[in-house]
């Protein structure tokens, strides 16, 4: 069984990271469990928490080693990834030298209303998780959200995007636990 935690990174009660997290459940592969490793209670990162962490920051930073690989979705604001995001790996990678990221395999997704599906965002947290020395896998899985992207029952409505889900975390699950 590969235990995959997933960071949603919006903290929207409308997300549409959420919607693509809970259709990637409906595809997901036998002997894959997806778990949410939640942000919303994580205060603003400041240094003057090093000497004392919040419980919240630590159960957040125990999750991420626990899980033998994680997923990070974003949204893509003003042409990057969320603030929410960036505070949550700060939050991992605190205090200095204990990245809580460090080796794990780590996989990249976005959801977006723009037509590339917030694939700009996905490669600059990319690039912020393999500077805490994430094992950061190729495989993205970038959502372009419209109207006809979910059926009634929340799953993908078309045939190719549930292949694509189901292959995407087949490709983590290879990787869980390396």
């Amino acid at each position: 069984m590969a235990r995959i935690g997933y960071i949603v990174g919006s903290i929207s009660s409308t997300s549409i990271n959420r919607s693509v997290f809970e259709a990637l459940k409906l595809n997901s592969p036998e002997g894959v469990e997806l778990t949410e490793i939640p942000i919303a209670e994580l205060p603003v990162y400041s240094p003057d928490f090093d000497a004392n962490y919040p419980q919240t920051a630590r159960d957040f930073k125990a999750e991420i080693e626990a899980a033998d690989a994680v997923i990070v979705s974003t949204p893509q604001y003003n042409d990057s990834f969320s603030g929410a995001v960036k505070n949550a790996v700060d939050w991992s990678s605190r205090p200095w030298g204990q990245h809580s990221f460090s080796g794990k395999p780590t996989a990249v997704a976005t959801a977006s209303i723009a037509p590339h599906g917030g694939s700009k965002a996905g490669g600059f947290l990319a690039a912020v998780l393999e500077f805490g020395q994430a094992k950061v896998l190729e495989t993205q899985l970038n959502v372009h959200v419209a109207e006809d992207t979910f059926d009634e029952s929340g799953n993908f409505a078309s045939v190719e995007r549930r292949a694509e889900a189901r292959d995407f975390l087949t490709a983590i699950a290879s990787n869980a636990g390396n």
